[in-house]
């Protein structure tokens, strides 16, 4: 159990039309985590995340690894700093270089801030190679800091010169085990956003600068996106553009924002590199690698531009920053001389028991119920729990807001527990299925 008191959370309010530190406010999932005290822009591009957003970003990146469990990816941390020779090898310096940051050393080394990694994990490939086909499939991820040195950021951690990526790479000694291998992780991708609660569409797309023989985004609706897909409204296909290539019916235009991107990459970068496998043969060939990508703050981001309205913030359940909030009476009320501080603990840290201390105490007992309950309502914390008039009954009852509904469940704590915990138990269901 944790006290809202001692969360830092500075809101700000921010005026129509407004700048924070010349940073244009564009979109709603930027506005909202701004002004709820989540995230405060640095620089141009760059942010810093805050307490209650870096528990939800913990939380999504929990998640993503139980995922990756289930394929038997491995987590590694790659250096963040890529030589650029690497780059000069595999042909990318030139193609990408005006998007790359680049710095040099004392010995006037040049290095690459990387906004991805393809390049150093064929050159670890190579280091420790040539790797036996009796290890194959290998998977190998990372979720760490990228950096991409984007000509006009927007939009927040939606298009931000810094962001947390999930990065996972895959190593095949041949093309069919590289599609097996795709086809697994595709189902992963499937499972995550089905957990998260969000309608994500998978549609073939260029493999560009990255090379490869076969390319998916993975595009979710939302109005602050960048792209855009056309969705049939009688077989629900989608697709990029036109007539509906499966019913010929005419589809409706969505915009999206992309939140992953999967790849075979073939030898594009085992070649140039020499990563290499041994085959049953034992004559040696370059390692077939596949990539792919999940953007954690963008994927945080855009899901509040799916689920949130223009002025309150609504989470997937599964991330919320605490589970559930519980809000006691006003310091000198009658509620609060017969259901004090004591009281509103212990009903705290009785749920604090049921959700695995995600629980948050509102210890601002000066404020009335209505304002602190308008403020939980607009950070978007599932369950919100109200100490209110009928906590003074035998038994006490209290309220429970849940799902951005308007009218409170009301129950003893015993009872709102069993609706709390049914609900988790689902939750946590889902995700071991």
């Amino acid at each position: 159990m944790r006290y809202l008191s001692q969360i830092f959370q500075p809101v700000i309010t921010i005026p129509k039309g407004a700048k924070i530190k010349n940073t244009e406010i564009t979109c709603k999932s930027q506005k909202l985590l701004l002004e709820c005290g989540l995230i405060r822009p640095t620089t141009s591009g760059f942010f810093t995340i805050l307490p209650l957003a870096r528990r939800a970003l913990d939380k999504l990146e929990l998640l993503v690894n139980s995922c990756l469990e289930r394929v038997q990816a491995q987590r590694i941390s790659l250096p963040c700093l890529t030589s650029a020779n690497l780059w000069e090898k595999t042909g990318r310096l030139d193609s990408v270089g005006s998007e790359l940051f680049a710095i040099k050393d004392r010995h006037d080394k040049k290095y690459l801030l990387a906004p991805t990694h393809e390049e150093a994990i064929a050159d670890l490939m190579s280091d420790v190679g040539p790797l036996s086909h009796k290890q194959l499939p290998l998977l190998l991820y990372q979720i760490t800091n990228k950096y991409r040195d984007e000509l006009r950021p927007k939009h927040g951690l939606l298009r931000a010169r810094e962001f947390s990526m999930m990065d996972l790479y895959g190593f095949h000694s041949n093309i069919q085990c590289a599609h097996n291998t795709y086809s697994q992780v595709t189902e992963v991708y499937r499972r995550l956003f089905d957990i998260l609660g969000l309608p994500v569409h998978r549609l073939v797309a260029p493999t560009g600068e990255m090379g490869g023989s076969l390319s998916h985004e993975w595009q979710l609706p939302a109005l602050a996106g960048e792209d855009s897909i056309h969705i049939c409204p009688s077989c629900s296909h989608v697709q990029r553009n036109g007539e509906c290539e499966k019913c010929e019916s005419e589809t409706n235009v969505v915009q999206t924002v992309e939140v992953g991107h999967t790849f075979i990459l073939g030898t594009k970068y085992s070649q140039p590199l020499q990563a290499k496998c041994i085959h049953p043969d034992s004559n040696s060939s370059p390692l077939i690698m596949s990539c792919y990508g999940i953007g954690i703050t963008r994927l945080l981001a855009a899901s509040l531009e799916a689920l949130s309205t223009e002025s309150q913030i609504r989470w997937p359940k599964s991330i919320a920053p605490f589970a559930a909030i519980v809000i006691g009476p006003k310091e000198g009320s009658k509620e609060w001389s017969k259901h004090g501080l004591n009281h509103i603990e212990g009903v705290a840290r009785k749920l604090d028991g049921i959700l695995g201390g995600d629980v948050l105490l509102d210890d601002r007992h000066t404020l009335t119920i209505g304002k602190r309950l308008l403020m939980a309502d607009r950070i978007g914390y599932p369950h919100i729990i109200v100490c209110g008039r009928n906590s003074i009954e035998t038994p006490p009852r209290y309220e429970l807001y849940t799902n951005g509904r308007r009218e409170p469940i009301l129950g003893d704590i015993n009872e709102l527990m069993d609706i709390i915990n049914g609900v988790s138990d689902t939750r946590r269901d889902r995700s071991r299925s």
